[in-house]
This record gives C-alpha cells, sequence and structure tokens, in this order.
C-alpha cells in the first residue's frame, strides 16, 4: 500500500502535466504527495570576492528560488489533494543528494519524462542518486500517460537481484489480485540463474500473494531487451512496466546499465525501477 509519495521537478511550468499525473495517481492511492523543487542555482564566490558582490548575488539566488517556487505552487494549486512543496538550492552535482535523502522517507519516487525538466542531467542525476542511495522504488511517468490504480503489470524478469526487488516492490504497489506478466527475454534454464523453468518460480512467488502471474518466454529476435520489453508491455495494455535496474557507481559516478537507460530517457508507458 502506497501513503508518501514524493515528485522530483526542478521547475512549475514545464512540469505542470507530470505534476497533474503525479496528484492525481495520489488521490487514487489516497496517499500524501509531497513535490520537491531541485533548484541547480549555485555560486561560488572566491576567497577575494568584495562583501557587496556577495551579498548582492545571494540576493538574486534567493529571489530567483522564490520566483520558480512560486511557479510551482501556481501549478498545483488547484489540486484536490493537500500537496506538500519542499524546495533545495544547489550545484546540480550536490542535489542528487537531496534526491537520495527524500527518496530514503518515501513509498516511492515519481520522476517526470525529459521534457518535464529545464535540466536533463539534473533529472538523471534524481534517477541514480533515488535508485542508488534510498533503496526504495522510482516510478518514471511518460508524457500522454496516465498513473492511476495499477491492476495489471508486466514484469521484466532475468532471475537477477534487481528483478527480485522489482518482483518484491509490486507486492506493495500494485492492487490486491493484479494481472501480472512475467517476461523473460532470451532466458535459458541452468542450475543457478533462472532454474529449469525460466520464470515459473517467481510466477509461483507471486500467485502465492494473490496475484494473477503468467509466464512469457520470448526472443529479442534482433531487437533490443528494452523494446522487447515495452512493446510486449505496450501490446498487453499494461499499465506499468516494472523492472530491475541494473547500475553501479565507479568512483562518484553512477552508470545506468543499458537496458535502464534506454527505458528512462524513452519509456512509452509508466515505468517502474527497482534496484
Amino acid at each position: 500500500m502506497l501513503k508518501d509519495l514524493v515528485a522530483f521537478v526542478d521547475n512549475g511550468e514545464a512540469a505542470k502535466p507530470f505534476l497533474e499525473r503525479s496528484i492525481a495517481f495520489a488521490a487514487v492511492q489516497d496517499a500524501h504527495l509531497a513535490v520537491t523543487l531541485l533548484n541547480d542555482i549555485f555560486w561560488d564566490p572566491g576567497m577575494l570576492t568584495p562583501y557587496e558582490a556577495y551579498t548582492g548575488v545571494l540576493d538574486e539566488i534567493e529571489a530567483e528560488e522564490a520566483r520558480r517556487l512560486s511557479e510551482v505552487r501556481a501549478a498545483v494549486e488547484h489540486a484536490a489533494i493537500p500537496v506538500e512543496l519542499r524546495s533545495f538550492s544547489d550545484a546540480p552535482a550536490y542535489l542528487r543528494g537531496a534526491a537520495r535523502l527524500e527518496g530514503r522517507y518515501a513509498d516511492l519516487v515519481l520522476i517526470g519524462p525529459p521534457a518535464a525538466y529545464r535540466n536533463p542531467r539534473l533529472r538523471r542525476r534524481c534517477v541514480e542518486s533515488a535508485l542508488m542511495g534510498s533503496a526504495g522504488p522510482v516510478l518514471i511517468s511518460p508524457e500522454g500517460t496516465q498513473l492511476g490504480k495499477i491492476d495489471h503489470v508486466v514484469l521484466g524478469w532475468d532471475a537477477s537481484g534487481e528483478a527480485r526487488r522489482a518482483a518484491h516492490d509490486l507486492l506493495q504497489i500494485a492492487e490486491s489480485g493484479a494481472r501480472i506478466d512475467i517476461i523473460a527475454v532470451d532466458a535459458q534454464p541452468s542450475s543457478e540463474g533462472h532454474g529449469a523453468s525460466p520464470g515459473a518460480d517467481i510466477a509461483r512467488h507471486l500467485a502465492r500473494h494473490g496475484f494473477a502471474a503468467e509466464v512469457h518466454l520470448e526472443s529479442s529476435v534482433g531487437k533490443t531487451v528494452a523494446q522487447v520489453l515495452e512493446q510486449f508491455a505496450i501490446d498487453r495494455g499494461a499499465n506499468l512496466l516494472s523492472i530491475g535496474a541494473f547500475a553501479h557507481s565507479r568512483v562518484r559516478d553512477i552508470f545506468l546499465g543499458g537496458v535502464t537507460r534506454h527505458l528512462v530517457e524513452e519509456a512509452r508507458l509508466p515505468l517502474l525501477l527497482s534496484r
């Protein structure tokens, strides 16, 4: 059951359709919604900067933050539910820390499509930091899609720890008795990984939780795994595509795996990422 949601934006104008979808989703879920504005406003004054210049720039930063917050407030002012607004200002590299912290205390992080953000790099960092640092799921809400009751899900299954986490997150996010189509792409029986019958064990596990689970074995036949997963979910009429997000950290940078990266940037239906 979802009761605490947080949506990340960096403006109120371009993000308004995403905010409207987030509000509608929170209302359907009877959940609290917080909207966190991440302001990529930062100035390093240097040691020799005159005091007068320092205070002047700080005033400009505060005024810009207030303007952006007012923009977001206007975008949610007619919401049918109460919306909590939060705001952080810093360099983009440090704002991902806010995404990590905020996501840690929410059931689900909501991220809009690329067009909803003025700073695409900040959006990517939010996704990466929420996945790597909050230990909670992230839901990508593409343009032209609706978020409501999640009663039909496609679960991308590759027998990894990340995929197992995606299945576990669905126990909280999907409606009771929801239909879950489990798709395994290019899966082969193995003594470890998939076992003797790819997808069968996770389908049995989900069925014991009351879900209508069905396994589908698909071949990529020259397409990417991301394309196969997404098209299958669209063809089946699913509300949501759920996958385990592969990512790894190198020094301070985070790299998403190919399937995850493609879907984060170009998803055509709501996408749930778990890690």
